[in-house]
Formats: C-alpha cells, sequence, structure tokens
C-alpha cells in the first residue's frame, strides 16, 4: 500500500499563508508532517470544543429569561438662581 501523499503550495502573497510557510520551514525536515498532523487536530478539536461550547451557552441561556431593568428616571434639574430672580423681578413688576 502506498502512502498518501499530500502537497502544500502556499500563496506566499496570502500573509496567513506566508506565515503558515514560515513556521513549517522552522520545524526540521523530518518532523514536518506530524507538525502538520498536530496542526490539523489541534485545529479540529478547538472547532469541536468551541461547537460543544456554544451549544452548552444555548442550552443554558434558555433556561433564563432575560428583562430589561426599568429604566430610571432622569434626575431633575434645578432651576438656576438667575431663572428664578428674574420670575422674581417680573412679579414685583406686576404689583
Amino acid at each position: 500500500m502506498k502512502r498518501p501523499q499530500f502537497v502544500f503550495r502556499p500563496n506566499l502573497r496570502d500573509p496567513a499563508q506566508r506565515r503558515a510557510w514560515r513556521l513549517l520551514q522552522e520545524q526540521p525536515a523530518g518532523e514536518r508532517s506530524a507538525y502538520l498532523a498536530a496542526c490539523i487536530l489541534k485545529a479540529s478539536d478547538l472547532t469541536a470544543a468551541q461547537k460543544e461550547l456554544r451549544a452548552m451557552l444555548r442550552e443554558e441561556l434558555g433556561k433564563i429569561q432575560v428583562t430589561a431593568a426599568p429604566a430610571e428616571p432622569k434626575p431633575k434639574k434645578a432651576v438656576p438662581k438667575s431663572t428664578l430672580d428674574f420670575f422674581s423681578a417680573l412679579q414685583q413688576d406686576e404689583q
């Protein structure tokens, strides 16, 4: 039985693929396949963990009821003293 073969031809214009190529080149020649396999498995495990976490969160959030907090009344602004003085002056002029 022949071993399966995989050819990686990165597009070096793509920053992500260029970075992946550099990381792969940093690995010793005899360990590159193992490195790629480990990266693929790690990405797969991460994806599976994210799916499981999302499902758990959906389930737990479905059990609770979220209500909006009642709006707090706006604090009343004090009437400026100059306005009160103006109205007092008007009242005195009428008398």
